[in-house]
């Protein structure tokens, strides 16, 4: 009979997480995000990059690694100086995985336990207009877009997340 009663909280301590998705995105959500995946879609010049270690939850590794690795900023994020060898068939994979619906959520806010937003990848691209970045972290499992229209910040739904983005981009070793 006690069992009852502890499965509830048991459910309860396991969504505990950092990640709280489960809402389908607004209309301008959606919108933005059409926008935002046709141009995606037009990019030729993708580049994905790692980011270091994340400031808050690795301060030690971080500040290490600023000091004795060849780094980039992106959106005031530091990566890897030299892109990831990922695939065009790849990086066409992403692309067609972030530009469906289907891969997102409304954001979940806040995300208390988390460490804070620090991108494990960041693809890139520019043309004409500027440069665009699309941040994926893992920690708090989103997908973060800043581009000449703004931003778009979103959850990575969990199928997107577990069955495909972090198996086509691995987590750090």
């Amino acid at each position: 009979m006690r069992a009852i009663y502890v499965l509830p909280l048991l459910l309860l301590a396991s969504c505990a997480t950092c990640w709280r998705g489960g809402e389908p995105l607004r209309s301008t959500e959606l919108a933005s995000l059409r926008a935002v995946g046709a141009d995606f879609r037009k990019a030729k010049n993708i580049e994905v990059y790692r980011g270091l270690a994340h400031p808050k939850r690795d301060a030690e590794v971080y500040a290490q690694q600023l000091r004795t690795e060849p780094h980039r900023f992106f959106a005031d994020f530091a990566f890897h100086q030299k892109p990831e060898p990922v695939t065009t068939s790849r990086v066409k994979e992403i692309v067609d995985l972030y530009g469906s619906a289907d891969s997102h959520q409304a954001l979940s806010s806040p995300k208390t336990t988390c460490a804070g937003f620090h991108p494990d990848y960041a693809l890139v691209w520019s043309d004409s207009r500027g440069q665009r970045v699309l941040q994926i972290c893992y920690g708090c499992h989103e997908w973060k877009y800043i581009g000449p229209g703004g931003v778009l910040h979103t959850d990575i739904n969990e199928p997107a997340y577990f069955e495909k983005i972090t198996r086509w981009l691995p987590p750090k070793p």
